[in-house]
């Protein structure tokens, strides 16, 4: 049971397509670079004319930080925009029982994960796992969930969500410009060298939201070997909004 590819997303919501509204267009090449860094995965479809590969996970997780670490109910989660004042839901989950809605970097990863599918046909028939993790989250802690998730299958995937430096304020980042700068770059040498163990030994940074999630995948990816490749860079267009791959060596 093993951690075979993880696909690392920034999740600004507006990479869903309409709700940057007018400037839908400045978020296409970001929106494409995740989706292909979540294709690289294999998710098993079935239809669409779509053949599972011999290297299709059996589990899917997306992980994404959150102000508390919980796992979501797959037949009752469904995609959220609500709590960022948007009316917006995607999921079959909001009409269950007990419908339970998914924070901002699950949904962006839900809504990456569905829309990864060529034509957007055919059905996912690998078993999801919705888990947030606390921004706050020791590495420790993350390492261990990490470790916990990859064990829960023979072949697991994970779709990562989190950002860089995107959270600083205009003033913070004048001021903190060549911070972020090599603290994005930390990371994105990370990401392309496939080094779970420079992720996990990042430092805790409140302009980020990735770190937790990341600590969660270097304790999922262990001791094994990746190919690493990067999809964005968090170029000055996108800075801290990172997309990239791993797929395993073995």
């Amino acid at each position: 049971m093993a951690l075979v590819s993880a696909a690392m997303c920034p999740h600004p919501m507006m990479l869903i397509p309409g709700i940057a509204g007018d400037a839908d267009r400045e978020w296409r090449w970001l929106r494409g670079a995740c989706l292909e860094s979540v294709r690289r995965l294999n998710i098993p479809i079935v239809g669409g004319g779509q053949s599972i590969a011999w290297k299709a996970p059996h589990l899917v997780v997306i992980v994404g930080g959150d102000d508390v670490t919980r796992s979501f109910d797959p037949a009752c989660a469904y995609g959220s925009l609500w709590s960022s004042g948007v009316r917006w839901n995607y999921g079959w989950g909001i009409d269950s029982e007990d419908p339970q809605p998914l924070p901002l970097s699950l949904t962006v990863g839900y809504w990456l994960m569905s829309n990864s599918r060529l034509g957007d046909s055919g059905m996912i028939v690998a078993d999801v796992i919705f888990q947030s993790v606390d921004f706050h989250a020791s590495p420790q802690e993350c390492a261990e969930l990490g470790q916990d998730l990859a064990g829960r299958a023979e072949r697991v995937s994970m779709i990562v969500m989190g950002e860089g430096s995107t959270c600083m304020t205009a003033a913070a980042r004048a001021r903190d410009a060549g911070d972020a700068k090599r603290s994005d770059d930390e990371v994105m040498r990370a990401f392309d060298e496939a080094d779970a163990k420079a992720l996990a030994k990042l430092e805790f940074r409140g302009t980020e939201t990735g770190r937790a999630a990341w600590q969660v995948l270097a304790g999922a990816a262990g001791v094994q070997r990746f190919h690493g490749h990067l999809h964005a860079n968090g170029s000055r267009s996108y800075r801290g909004y990172f997309a990239a791959s791993w797929t395993s060596q073995s």
